[in-house]
Order: C-alpha cells, then structure tokens, then sequence
C-alpha cells in the first residue's frame, strides 16, 4: 500500500519538470491547447508517473467520438502535460469526464493520517499545477469526482497545504453519463488560496487510481480544452464553495471526523 500521498509525488515531478525546457507554449490563439483524444497516438504528446502499479489508459473511439478510458485495479499512475500560459489571460479550462466504477472506499478505522491516506482514491481527478522557482510556493488544484463529500467543497491537504481539492461531482447519479465541467482557474485560485496567482500554470494531470483502498476504479475523459479567454458554456452555473482548512492536530481529527460522517451517509 503506498505510504506517501500521491498527490505530492506528482506535485514534485511537475515542478521537477517545469524548471527544465519542457514547456509547450502557444500564444495568438483563442483556445490554447485541445485533446479531443480522437486519434490513437493522442497521448503521444503526454507523459505518464507511475507510483503504484500502471493504470490501463487507451484512447477509444466510437461513432466518430474520442475518448481516454483508465481503468485502475490496486494501481496508480497520472498521465500529465507540460504547459505554460498566464491564468490572468487564459482563465478557463473545460473538460468532459464520466464515471465507471467508484473505488472501494470501507472506512478505516481511527482519526489518523493514515485512515485518511486509506480512502485516498477517486475514479476521476483532474489537476492544474502552478509551478514556482521556490518549490514551497508551488500550487495545486486537484478537481474531483467524488462518492460522498458534497459539490462545492474545497479540501486542504492535510499533507501538504498548497494542494486543494476541489469536489465538481457527487455520487453516482450522473455516473453512467458524461458530464462537461468548465472551470474559470482565476477564480478557483482565489477561491482556494485566497489570493490570485502570482505566476503561470505549468501542466495539467489527471489520474484514475485504487491503490490506497486495494480495489479497483474506473472512468473517463473526454475533450480537455486548456487555457482560453472565454466561457464556452454559458448555461454552467458557478457553484457554492464549502472551505475546509484543518490546521494542527486537533483540527486534523475534527476534519477526519467530519469526514467520516460524510461517508456515513
């Protein structure tokens, strides 16, 4: 079972690779970067982190329709890719995912870091990294799709206070369709950091995973549109946004608490 929060281990290689030439800039136009994974050698341009095992990633078509299936059974690996634009001119990021299979979350036992490293699994996650020269100053926003916290909800790591969840889907009624997410990044950053950033975004990743829980997940994703001007989706209703901040050891425990009652339910 992995010992150390995956989460970081990408957040590390990310920066790692930011500070090399890596970069893949575009500039003039309106939509920086599209993958509508339409072609078999879509993922060419994209590189893969293992960390537990490689999650089975394969580009599908049908009826004219591409897509990325990942399919995770006790693994995890991200799939991520280099890139740099300003958030401040580029702001919004869209994507269409769906859900296979939900992890298998049994809640364990005791208000630790571990229990919580033990449900540390999510069929479908999403992130965009801001890089810094300082590493301490790197961010991370992580969107997930989750069993059971509730939409809206902005999660601090408990192990790492610059990577923020940020819940876009709860549970499984919408799991059997896609579902299109579009997100203003200026604004989550905020939102979640409490300021704007500072600099630009550096890579996006994502990552279907089960290895913490030893089950296995599955989902999908599905036009991944990075880095444009403009909303695309006028008819997305920006969503109320729940901030969780544990601080300490007391505050880590009531945090866990709160979240055991959530998947209670």
């Amino acid at each position: 079972m992995s010992k150390r929060p995956k989460k970081i281990i990408l957040l590390l290689l990310t920066v790692i690779i930011g500070i090399s030439c890596g970069w893949h800039y575009v500039y003039g136009a309106a939509e920086l970067k599209y993958f509508p994974f339409n072609a078999k050698d879509a993922l060419k341009e994209w590189k893969e982190k293992i960390f537990h095992g490689r999650v089975f990633y394969e580009v599908k078509i049908d009826n004219n329709q591409g897509y990325l299936y990942a399919e995770s059974n006790k693994t995890a690996s991200a799939l991520f890719y280099m890139i740099s634009f300003s958030p401040k001119k580029y702001s919004y990021i869209s994507w269409r995912w769906k859900v296979a299979k939900f992890p298998d979350k049994a809640l364990a036992g005791g208000l630790n870091k571990k229990s919580w490293i033990e449900r540390d699994d999510y069929a479908l996650r999403f992130y965009v990294i801001f890089p810094a020269f300082i590493f301490t100053n790197t961010k991370c926003l992580e969107y997930v799709w989750s069993e059971y916290l509730p939409e809206g909800t902005i999660l601090t790591s408990p192990f790492y206070k610059n990577i923020k969840l940020v819940v876009l889907k709860k549970g499984s009624e919408k799991s059997g369709d896609f579902v299109i997410e579009e997100r203003n990044i200026l604004e989550d950053y905020k939102d979640a950091f409490g300021r704007y950033p500072a600099g630009n975004v550096g890579a996006i990743a994502l990552m279907t995973d089960s290895d913490n829980t030893q089950s296995s997940s599955g989902g999908y994703y599905s036009d991944i549109k990075v880095g444009y001007e403009k909303p695309f989706y006028a008819d997305i209703k920006e969503r109320k946004k729940e901030e969780f901040k544990p601080r300490g050891i007391h505050a880590l425990k009531e945090y866990i608490k709160r979240l055991l009652k959530l998947y209670q339910k």
